[in-house]
């Protein structure tokens, strides 16, 4: 089995914490709430356009419009901007998880990607090494407006930070569409979101049909195991279009509707799921699982009783960056679990060449392999 990432929860974890650490406002007023994204330009004295947008924590930010220089530390966003053709506007790039893995990838659809590296591997630069770039503005992860990460940047070096963060399908569309007007590429931009579209309307044409009784109830297991998808998270949506039901529905804890609760085994035998889903774990694999096996001092027999483990129906995302779904590649993670939820109903997509497909039209490149379509 290939070399696996470590569960996509602590990637963000890191992220989100990559200058300072400390306290953070997390008032009503700062939350992110079905933020729309406000968009209205103006034109300084001496001529410079300039463009104000919403960023994803519901924070307005003005930068130069069409924005030419922006530095990313984090992957998603940064996978959105090479979707729209905005290869040309990235002037550095921070941390990049298991470089190794995605660096042919970043190589292909971009030239310069090695002279723009500013860190290695998952490293994040300091402020001083952002500078180098000379940024316009700089993206990283943060889900509140309180974000010792952000007061670095914005007070140190006098530069607008776009907080990214994704906790919806439909978060990740309305980012892309704020990012192809940063840069003045909007065409782009919905093409990339039809084709987005029209990928999911191939599993969500079949899902949306289907009568709750043959919608088999999920767990969805992070790394952390107990770890799961609440109701209000990326992977709940991701598992509902997919053709299931989150088992938290069944949970009465009042922490069921955060992005990322934690459940113990008491509760989890309790809800009994029929299916089991598991992030991509470099540890551990569904028949470990299904065989009772003790991996990391965890002893999974005493999950023997579990419907999902009873009925081998423990599944894992085999590819934790072609089936990144806080990135454009959402589409292929719907296809990819949509298969193992419904089989039958799903045996005519070919996963493989849907994969190539997306490629091509989302960043110009086959996969595998990466050459140019």
């Amino acid at each position: 089995m290939n070399t696996k990432t470590k569960f996509f929860f602590m990637v963000i974890l890191l992220f989100s914490s990559v200058f300072l650490s400390g306290c953070v406002d997390n008032s009503a007023e700062n939350e992110k709430t079905n933020v729309s994204q406000v968009t209205e330009k103006t034109v300084k004295a001496h001529g410079q356009e300039e463009i104000t947008v919403t960023d994803d924590i519901g924070r307005e930010i003005t930068v130069p419009y069409p924005c030419e220089r922006s530095v990313f530390l984090v992957e998603n966003a940064m996978n959105s901007m090479y979707a729209i053709g905005g290869a040309d506007k990235i002037s550095g790039i921070g941390a990049v998880w298991y470089e190794d893995t995605k660096a042919p990838f970043f190589r292909a659809i971009d030239s310069n990607y090695d002279k723009k590296r500013l860190s290695k591997g998952s490293e994040q630069p300091g402020t001083e090494t952002i500078a180098t770039a000379n940024p316009q503005v700089v993206f990283l992860w943060a889900s509140d407006w309180g974000s010792e990460d952000i007061k670095a940047i914005e007070e140190t070096l006098n530069i607008p930070v776009y907080g990214v963060y994704i906790d919806s399908l439909d978060d990740l569309q309305r980012q892309m569409k704020t990012l192809s007007k940063l840069i003045g590429k909007e065409e782009r931009g919905e093409e990339v979101i039809e084709s987005m579209n029209n990928s999911m309307r191939k599993v969500t044409d079949v899902t949306g049909a289907l009568p709750a009784e043959e919608k088999p109830e999920v767990y969805w297991m992070w790394g952390d195991v107990y770890g799961t998808a609440g109701l209000d998270s990326t992977a709940n949506a991701l598992i509902e279009r997919s053709g299931g039901i989150n088992v938290l529905n069944k949970w009465t804890n009042e922490t069921k509707n955060v992005e990322h609760p934690v459940l113990n085994l008491e509760a989890l035998l309790a809800m009994n799921p029929e299916v089991i889903y598991m992030w991509n774990n470099e540890n551990l694999d569904p028949i470990n699982i299904t065989s009772g096996d003790t991996v990391d001092g965890m002893d999974f027999s005493t999950w023997s009783e579990i419907s999902a483990v009873k009925n081998s129906r423990v599944y894992e995302i085999s590819d934790p960056f072609v089936y990144d779904f806080h990135s454009p590649r959402l589409p292929l993670a719907m296809m990819h679990v949509a298969k193992d939820l419904h089989p039958d109903k799903f045996a005519d997509l070919n996963l493989t060449e849907e994969t190539d497909q997306y490629y091509v039209d989302v960043y110009g490149v086959h996969y595998p392999g990466f050459e140019p379509a």
